[in-house]
Formats: structure tokens, C-alpha cells, sequence
């Protein structure tokens, strides 16, 4: 089996990980190396990094470049493997594989399709989210769905573990199923219903508007954290707010420390209210609520605001 892996994020290396567990011939495509971090460092992408551990060969070239097209159909691959790659395959290079152009996209689709469906589906507050693996096209994830499952989605879920969940379930889908997919045996079932699209998160997004209702804000916590996270202004100062509940009852203008306990900061909102348990003051680590109320001493009637130009 011959396998040409296409993916950047650290949510892709599982699946490279289970590639490689098949004993298959592999070279790696992932996204050019960016200045990351606090020491601006010029860092390659997790993918490239596992790669490069694994001793597998791995290129960085766009995937429109001639020399890209020409390396993959020189490799003659049985599949394209792709998740989370960051860019749009043509057709030429959709057509190279002899099997299929194999992507995992973690909804159930038509719903959501583009580069945010975990975000979207905490944003919209959705019960219920899923993964589907998928033959490729030239159009943004309307190909075939090949494998699919649903995930239930709990209140206490956020991103990080929402993802965590999708791969693992993602996983399971293909080593259950790794026999059709080699012998080219998947049935492959157009998309049914109306797309639903996301959109791209905006630095706008990551600004807590507490005008808002207390279930919207308490998504968008959800959805954000950690990365990019959200954030707010408290006593003139930017702080990251980590993790919170949501509170259905709670009475005070749109911002308000209402209650102050080792268990968290309440914040009133237009209805309801949430409960801060964990935040991040700027330019240190994230810290329980416990430790930020011994270090700061927020009081009942403090305000936490918007910064009003981002939102």
C-alpha cells in the first residue's frame, strides 16, 4: 500500500500514526515551516515533525506547484490520506491515486462543511456531532461519505476534548473497516440534504461580549478554548477566560461579578449568567479561579467588559 499523507495540525499526527501502524510505503506532504511560539522560531508543523521522527520523506511545496504533481505521480500512490491539510487539492492530483483521495472531515456531513466544524458545532450548541471519512472532489467536502458515526456531544465538552473524541472515534472507523477501504470494496454514498457551511474564525470572535445571553457566551468559551481562546477586559487589563459554566439564573447588569467563591467568579449576562473557573491574566499561565481571586481580589460589582472596537 502506497500512501500519500496530507496534514499539518497536531490533530492530524494520530492519523499518521495509524497510517504508518499498516505497514504502508508513505511520503508526507504537510504545510510550509511558520515562526511559532514565544521564541519566534521558525517551527515546522506537527505533521512535518512526526514525519521527520518517523524517517518518512516529507515536502512542503504547494500543492498547485508542478514539482508537488510531479513527486506524487512519480510515487505512483494506492490513496491520498488527507486530514487537516490546509489547502485545496486540484484535480490532477485528486486523480493520481489508484483507490481514492481519502479525507476525514469530524461532522456529518453536509453538516458542516469547511475548515470548523468542531468549532461550529459548540458555537451552535448542538447535542450531537460525528465524523465522516470521504472521497475527495474538486468542490469543499462534497465528495462521497464512505464511513461515517455520531458522537454525542456533552455540556462539559470543549473543543480540545470534542476533537478528542472525533479521532478516536475517527480511528476506530478506519482499523474496523481498513480491509474494504485496501481492496477499494467502500460504498460510497453521496451527500444527502442541504450544506451547511462555517466560517473562518475572526479575531472579533475571541472578545467575550457579556450584552450577549449566557448560553451564546458559554458556546463560544466552549468552542474557543484553548486555541484561539477568548478573552475579556477586567480592571483595564486583557484576560483569557479558560473554562466556565453556565448559570440559567443570574441577576445583574451585563458584566457584573455577582458572586465570588474558590469555585468560580459569576458574571452576569443579558439571561442568565456564567460561572469563570478558570482564566488566564496576560502574560502569565492559566490559573483556577481560586488562585486568581487570592492574587487579585475581584469583588462583587466589578465589571467585566468587551473591548468595544473588536466587537
Amino acid at each position: 500500500m502506497k500512501i500519500v499523507f496530507m496534514g499539518s495540525p497536531e490533530i492530524s499526527v494520530p492519523f499518521l500514526d495509524f497510517c504508518v501502524s499498516r505497514n504502508a510505503e508513505i511520503i508526507v506532504f504537510s504545510q510550509k515551516d511558520k515562526i511559532r511560539g514565544r521564541g519566534k522560531k521558525l517551527e515546522p508543523t506537527p505533521v512535518k515533525k512526526r514525519a521527520l521522527e518517523l524517517g518518512l520523506e516529507v515536502h512542503t511545496l504547494w500543492s498547485k506547484s508542478e514539482k508537488a504533481f510531479e513527486i506524487m505521480k512519480n510515487f505512483a500512490p494506492d490513496m491520498l490520506f488527507v486530514v487537516a491539510y490546509g489547502q485545496i487539492l486540484p484535480k490532477r492530483i485528486l486523480d493520481l491515486p489508484k483507490l481514492y483521495p481519502l479525507n476525514v472531515h469530524f461532522s456529518l456531513l453536509p453538516k458542516y462543511r469547511g475548515s470548523t466544524p468542531v468549532n461550529t458545532a459548540l458555537l451552535n450548541g448542538d447535542a450531537v456531532s460525528g465524523t465522516s471519512v470521504m472521497v475527495m472532489d474538486e468542490e469543499l467536502d462534497s465528495g462521497d461519505v464512505v464511513l461515517s458515526a455520531e458522537c454525542a456531544v456533552e455540556e462539559s465538552d470543549n473543543a480540545t476534548t470534542l476533537f478528542e473524541k472525533l479521532t478516536k472515534l475517527s480511528l476506530e472507523l478506519l482499523e474496523n473497516n481498513w480491509e474494504k477501504i485496501v481492496n477499494g470494496t467502500l460504498e460510497r454514498v453521496p451527500q444527502q440534504g442541504e450544506p451547511v457551511f462555517t466560517n473562518m474564525i475572526q479575531k472579533s470572535d475571541m472578545w467575550l461580549d457579556f450584552e450577549n445571553d449566557a448560553r451564546t457566551l458559554f458556546n463560544k468559551i466552549r468552542a474557543l478554548t484553548y486555541e484561539p481562546g477568548v478573552r475579556a477586559i477586567f480592571r483595564g487589563n486583557i484576560v483569557g477566560i479558560e473554562k466556565a459554566e453556565f448559570i440559567e439564573n443570574c441577576s445583574g447588569k451585563a458584566g457584573e461579578i455577582t458572586e465570588v467563591s474558590k469555585s468560580g467568579i459569576v458574571v452576569a449576562c443579558r439571561n442568565g449568567g456564567i460561572k469563570i473557573a478558570e482564566l488566564k491574566p496576560a502574560g502569565k499561565k492559566p490559573m483556577k479561579a481560586a488562585e486568581f481571586i487570592n492574587g487579585y481580589r475581584p469583588q462583587p460589582g466589578e465589571v467585566f467588559s468587551a473591548k468595544p472596537e473588536e466587537i
